[in-house]
């Protein structure tokens, strides 16, 4: 996949800035324990605090993998190291660990490294710079060239530094910056890193700071759902610098400076990504379409300075998921989504002058965050019904050895089974979904249904944002549909220009209503199955699964409740709330302006436009620099006593990053449809109840005058 620079419909996809949580001493001590044991332990049905607590490795959605891999690989390729993450709800902070393994006896791994904060990735949102985000940053360590030492970034502070450890299990910090440490590398004696960072940045923050005693000039640096005062603008310049084992700083030579970057020249200036194991060698994926939201990719590769071969076949042509050289420099490895709906991921080996590749193998479960290790691949493996592990994939053969669980402990909880569903909506598109029933099912039962989106690939957890706990649903007696959203309607025809791919998707609301017609076809099909009651059907959503539910929610009667993130998108409220550039974005996905007569336009898809008729109870869980967004919603079906509750949980960006408020956002999801659907309040509270229970009230009596 090639990711293009704008956004999908629902523009905040991430927050403003907000502190990092670093745990004391005292709670950092209870995170000192050894790595998972492999022991069997009793068997029981699982809870949503079994999914809060996973041990994780890596960022926690996949698409982060497209930017590299957790595996950092020694130089003789016989360890690995990878840091492990796990949340503590309790303390509200994450434990974590940097583990090396020994591939030769993966039952040799060593903690060199503990605690710190969990780092969040940060990147440009339009022209604002550094914007905060609630996922994951990519943490790979990088070993010295002797293969004696690792270094990684860690946050103890306010900012990311580059740490050292030895087996020897002693870390140290060797950068003290004022700023972050964007990227490094080791300098080809080990006896420096070069690293690279943005002192523009604080630079630009003091500036602004001055800039307040006098009054700031509302323009473009402002997003004003997210902060009351301008954010520092792009450009923001990057500084290399190198630092010695010791801690001095020093400028680097340009011999060093290259080092932080890939191997790169004319010919492979439009990849998006490549990969390179011996001088001269080179494959990389270059945009094949650049109209595209999601570009497809074509696999090109140039083999000791000789031509750029580039591979025609079909499955060289799509949506990628990594490409890698083997060690001879002379075939490549490489990850391709295809199947109905790109459902599969499949292995291929291409060696670069043969017509076609040859597919190694396909599957329905996730690959991601693959490294290179000698004549294998070291990669993260997903399926519908286990967590994340590392495996190995020796791709001549196509076998996969199990190298590290870092949840073993899993395997014994009791879970819904799963089935792959494949349908079509009104437009022809493939859809595909997970459904899970819940154990004990009895035949002909037919069940309250909870829809989650918009990414069924790899393990069920929660959704995308992870607040839906898939499978604490099923346990609690619903069918749940984990639906994977279907592709956009301008992909059916080749759009000639971006202009032309934007009309087909937002004329008349296309594309929200194809994919509400999934929505509608996926539940008829689920009903002539026998399996639920049509009638107590939920949905959830975040990001642009909740500007999709949003939709369905005002044209459809699907739903008889609903639980939304970062909702909604009203008249008044919506471009004031975004600030000038992000009015310039919504009006080039053809948004009215202001002050037009567009009642047209927002009576299609605004709830607020439709308080008067609406009565879905709607949940609204925000993240606090987002939850003005949802304010015209709110206040709108407040007007007609339309039953709605808003939470917002304060220093959250988007997608929801701590602890202590997943295990709220889980809790209160599941209490809600409970109450709703089943008519049940073992998990509400005592407030909850009583204000659940008078909107109930009301929306059954009469309706209120605003």
């Amino acid at each position: 996949m090639i990711l293009r620079r704008h956004w999908p419909a629902k523009l905040a996809l991430l927050g403003c800035a907000g502190a990092t949580i670093v745990a004391p001493a005292a709670v950092r001590a209870a995170c000192r324990e050894d790595l998972p044991s492999q022991t069997r332990t009793a068997d029981r049905a699982i809870v949503a605090d079994d999914l809060v607590r996973l041990r994780d490795i890596g960022p926690s959605t996949m698409v982060m993998f497209l930017f590299g891999s957790p595996f950092g690989v020694s130089p003789d390729g016989t360890r690995i190291a990878f840091q492990v993450r796990q949340a503590d709800p309790v303390a509200n902070h994450f434990c974590l660990a940097m583990v090396v393994l020994d591939l030769r006896d993966p039952r040799r791994r060593k903690i060199v490294d503990r605690g710190g904060g969990m780092i969040r990735w940060k990147a440009p949102l339009g022209a604002l710079a550094d914007y905060p985000s609630g996922e994951a940053k990519l943490i790979t360590p990088i070993w010295s060239p002797d293969g004696k030492r690792i270094a990684f970034l860690k946050q103890t502070g306010r900012h990311a530094q580059i740490w050292i450890a030895g087996e020897q299990g002693r870390s140290r910090a060797v950068t003290h910056a004022e700023n972050d440490v964007d990227a490094f590398t080791w300098s080809r004696d080990g006896q420096s890193i070069v690293f690279r960072s943005r002192p523009g940045l604080a630079a630009a923050r003091d500036a602004i700071e001055r800039e307040g005693k006098d009054g700031y000039l509302y323009d473009d640096r402002w997003g004003p759902r997210a902060s009351n005062r301008p954010w520092p603008s792009e450009p923001i310049s990057y500084e290399i610098q190198s630092v010695s084992l010791g801690g001095t700083v020093r400028r680097p030579t340009p011999a060093e400076e290259a080092l932080l970057g890939p191997p790169r020249d004319d010919a492979t200036a439009d990849g998006a990504s490549w990969a390179s194991r011996t001088k001269g060698a080179l494959a990389w994926i270059a945009p094949a379409d650049r109209v595209k939201t999601f570009s497809e990719g074509q696999l090109k590769a140039r083999l000791a300075d000789g031509p750029v071969l580039t591979c025609e076949a079909a499955a060289c042509r799509g949506n990628f998921q990594g490409v890698w050289l083997s060690p001879d420099g002379h075939t490549i490895w490489f990850l391709h989504r295809e199947g109905r709906a790109e459902s599969e991921t499949a292995l291929y080996n291409w060696k670069p002058g043969a017509e076609a590749p040859t597919r190694i193998f396909a599957t329905q479960d996730r690959l991601g965050g693959c490294a290179p290790v000698g004549d294998a691949l070291i990669c993260a493996l997903e399926q519908s019904r286990r967590p994340r592990r590392v495996v190995k994939i020796h791709p001549p053969s196509g076998k996969i050895t199990e190298v590290f669980d870092p949840n073993p402990e899993f395997a014994q909880l009791r879970l819904g089974q799963v089935e792959r569903l494949e349908w079509r909506n009104d437009q022809g598109i493939d859809i595909f979904g997970d459904l899970v029933l819940p154990r004990g099912r009895k035949p002909g039962e037919k069940l309250p249904l909870v829809i989650v989106q918009y990414d069924t690939r790899g393990f069920l957890r929660g959704g995308t944002g992870d607040e839906f706990p898939i499978f604490a649903f099923a346990e609690r007696g619903y069918a749940v549909l984990s639906l994977q959203r279907p592709g956009y309607v301008s992909d059916i025809g080749k759009p000639k220009d971006e202009e032309e791919r934007i009309k087909r998707n937002y004329e008349g609301w296309a594309d929200r209503r194809s994919v509400m017609s999934a929505y509608a076809r996926g539940i008829a099909l689920l009903d002539r199955l026998g399996l639920i009651d049509p009638d107590r059907v939920g949905i959830t959503g975040l990001s642009d699964g909740s500007a999709s539910a949003q939709f369905a929610l005002v044209n459809s009667k699907l739903f008889a409740a609903a639980s939304l993130s970062a909702c909604c998108e009203d008249p008044k409220t919506l471009f004031p709330l975004l600030g000038n550039n992000g009015t310039r974005y919504m009006r080039k996905y053809r948004y009215p302006a202001y002050t037009d007569s567009s009642g047209a336009f927002w009576a299609a898809y605004s709830i607020a436009s439709n308080a008067s008729t609406f009565q879905t109870p709607l949940l609204l869980q925000a993240s606090d620099d987002e939850y003005m967004l949802a304010l015209e919603t709110y206040a709108s079906l407040r007007d007609f006593d339309a039953p709605v509750e808003m939470v917002v949980f304060p220093g959250e960006h988007h997608t929801k990053w701590q602890p202590a408020h997943r295990q709220a956002l889980y809790r209160r999801n599941l209490a809600w449809f409970d109450f709703w659907l089943k008519g049940e309040t073992v998990l509400a509270r005592p407030d909850e109840i009583s204000r659940w229970s008078a909107m109930r009230q009301a929306r059954h009596g009469l309706r209120a005058s605003p």
